[in-house]
């Protein structure tokens, strides 16, 4: 219960303590060296709480304030407000103390005036950027454990794409077919036999080795064309492929399996609904500083809320999962759409504001 409520409240308890521990400072300093005066430990301590109390509503603000220009993701909007808070934030919080005293404590208040700010003013700054530090560290650590988990997620979602796809590739049918059709090139085309062997193999070793959570654009298409080679020696003249690549986003790095989900989908799905010839397009390109990876096949777009679908093969949440992936990689950075359009089935993905090495 505590641990849950810290985690909803970190930011102002991480303050609050940074606050009081600077206020226990203050108020030890002027006990020791304050000269000796009667009720001198009264008076100390009951300034210095009407201090720490005037000082809750600037820290909410500078709570609140930070959290928007954090969110505008904007350094100059911080750095402004951070700039602001450090001038006018000791005048709010020494005339919210002078005011205070006044109404609950009959003692002497000094009075509000020039030499009054200029001489209790840089102490005030001193304190908001304590507590201004105390928000930045706390920000620093939630991001850092937000970066840890979404990796995790990540590297286990990469896994189970990867398990999900060689469910789906390893497996009789499939090897049956592959294996029937170097069978049958043996004969009639031993060299178009030997290439198939060959493709499959660097394709199996690359499916089959361990992944890093992202990949080069270059590599990932290098693995699908061997795949989408094995298909064309299964389907022969009832399937045809084609790929563009750009050459400016062949280093670019996306996460493992992501263009050959799509592929492996237009494949899986298009061979289910074209009655005639397959074609498979894969482009990948760049428009403006917008990475764009397109993937359609001929046929029609089936349901995605089949049940049919999820329990023959158990990939009917691989779109779902696509999506996770690029969530967690990009966060809202991207788009994603699935439409059927003129007789073909397109998927699509944009990465938006691409760094191009």
């Amino acid at each position: 219960m505590l641990k849950a409520f810290y985690s909803r409240h970190k930011y102002f308890l991480n303050m609050l303590a940074v606050l009081g521990l600077l206020v226990i400072v203050r108020t030890l300093d002027w006990l020791a060296w304050s000269a000796p005066a009667p009720d001198k430990v009264k008076t100390v301590l009951v300034e210095h709480l009407i201090e720490f109390i005037c000082f809750l509503p600037i820290l909410i603000l500078i709570i609140y304030s930070f959290r928007w220009a954090l969110k505008k993701n904007n350094k100059l909007i911080l750095y402004s407000i951070i700039i602001l808070f450090i001038l006018f934030g000791p005048i709010i919080f020494l005339c919210l103390t002078t005011w205070l005293s006044m109404l609950i404590w009959d003692g002497y208040v000094v009075p509000i005036s020039f030499d009054f700010f200029a001489k209790y003013a840089p102490g005030a700054s001193l304190i908001v950027l304590f507590v201004s530090s105390a928000f930045y560290i706390t920000h620093l650590v939630e991001q850092s454990g937000k970066q840890k988990e979404t990796a995790h997620k990540a590297e286990t979602l990469a896994k189970d794409v990867q398990l999900k796809m060689l469910r789906y590739q390893i497996n009789p049918h499939f090897l049956f077919n592959v294996l029937s059709s170097i069978y049958t090139l043996i004969d009639e085309n031993a060299e178009k036999a030997k290439k198939l062997v060959i493709d499959m193999s660097e394709y199996y070793r690359y499916t089959l080795s361990k992944q890093q959570q992202t990949i080069s654009i270059e590599r990932e298409i290098d693995s699908i064309m061997k795949y989408l080679e094995i298909q064309k020696a299964r389907f022969e003249e009832e399937f045809q492929y084609d790929i563009y690549l750009d050459e400016a986003v062949k280093q670019v790095p996306i996460p493992t399996f992501l263009i050959h989900l799509l592929v492996e989908n237009s494949v899986k799905y298009g061979t289910k609904t074209e009655k005639h010839k397959l074609i498979i397009r894969l482009s990948v390109r760049l428009s403006g500083k917008n990475l764009i990876i397109s993937v359609s096949n001929s046929g029609k777009l089936l349901p995605s809320s089949s049940e049919i679908e999820r329990n023959v093969d158990g990939t009917g949440n691989g779109i779902e999962n696509l999506k996770k992936r690029l969530s967690l990689y990009y966060n809202d950075n991207y788009s994603f759409s699935l439409r059927e359009e003129d007789g073909s089935v397109i998927a699509t993905i944009e990465v938006y504001n691409v760094n191009i090495r």
